[in-house]
Formats: structure tokens, sequence, C-alpha cells
């Protein structure tokens, strides 16, 4: 009983927080910045930047979902559009200066592992040829790809491993524990029970 309780406040507040992984200032980096569930097993990602590639306008973004996950559709800025070729979203438009905050969103069917990172490498690039590649896995790279910690709220139940039974503190699953606690019960009334009658006069 303790385990389910302890799981379920766990959903929920994965799903209150959907907790991104620590991110370095916005002026350094391209940011997921939010993962929204949509209720249907979709999530939206919103992605954004504020800055250019040493200070030249941005002109074009391209993002990779991860494996096995599925993109249903792309939002951008005005007069900017969207192409997407499998995992692989690209927007591109008239040059974003640097300093002007663009969001760029994602609807999408995410597959993973819940706890574990899902990285979203990204292609920033820029005006006279210059670019930045934000695919590092390590949060502390130079060049970091967007990131989030997985979690049941985002995550399409179709198509990511079911979670394991919870186990208790013996190794036990929840329903070996029920069913031991049901014929221990069992066996404690049964004894009861023939004592009592031995016991009467």
């Amino acid at each position: 009983m303790r385990s389910r309780v302890i799981r379920a406040a766990g959903v929920v507040l994965a799903a209150a927080a959907l907790v991104l992984l620590p991110a370095a200032p916005a002026l350094a980096h391209v940011l997921l910045e939010s993962a929204q569930p949509n209720g249907d097993g979709s999530v939206t990602l919103t992605f954004s930047f504020d800055h250019g590639c040493d200070g030249a306008p941005t002109e074009a973004l391209v993002v990779r979902i991860p494996a096995g996950s599925s993109v249903l559709s792309a939002g951008q800025p005005d007069d900017w559009r969207s192409t997407v070729k499998g995992n692989t979203v690209e927007w591109t438009g008239p040059g974003i200066t640097d300093g002007t905050k663009a969001s760029f969103t994602v609807k999408a069917r995410l597959s993973g592992k819940a706890g574990a990172p899902l990285l979203f490498p990204a292609t920033q690039r820029c005006t006279g040829g210059k670019a930045y590649e934000w695919i590092g896995a390590d949060d502390a790279s130079k060049e970091p790809a967007p990131r989030l910690i997985a979690t049941a709220a985002v995550l399409d139940p179709d198509l990511s491993p079911a979670l394991p039974p919870a186990v208790g503190a013996d190794g036990a699953g929840d329903v070996q524990v029920a069913a031991a606690l049901g014929a221990f019960t069992a066996l404690a009334a049964m004894t009861a029970h023939l004592t009592r009658r031995r016991l009467r006069p």
C-alpha cells in the first residue's frame, strides 16, 4: 500500500514539475523551455534561444527528436517555415537578430524510460555561414544539447517500455506481498480459532 502511495505521489509530482535538467543562462544555449503533456500521449515541446552566432542573425534551426519517438507537427515564428523529415525538424526564415528571443514548438510522441534523460541535439545556423552545434551529451559541455528528464507524464505509453512492478523491501512485487499477507492473516485466524476451541471447558 505504501509503495503504491509513493508511486502515485511520484507520478503527480512529475506531471506537475516536468523537471528539466539544469540549464545555463539562455544567452549561451538553445533551450528546451517547456514540455507540456496534451492528455492524449503526445507532448508539446518549446525550444527557444535569444542569441545569434557571435552576433550574426539566426536563419535556421534544426532539432532532432530521440529515436523511437515521432513528430506530429511543428510551429514557428511569423514568416518562418518548418520541414519534418523523420525525427528531424528544420525551421528556416528571415534572420532573427542577436538578442531577440524566438520560440519553436514540436508536438511529438516521445519514447524513453522514466527517469532517464532525453536529448534533443540541435543545430543553429546563422548568416555568413556561422553555426552552433548544440549536441553535447553532458550539460557541462561547451555546446550541450537541449534535454529533459523523462517522466510518465511526457512519455507515450504505447512507445515506451512498461514500468516494472513495484518491489518491496524483501524483493517481492506488490502482488506477491499482498498474497503473502493474505495467507498469513488466514493462518493467524485459523490458529486463534483452534486455540479458543481447545481452551473451552
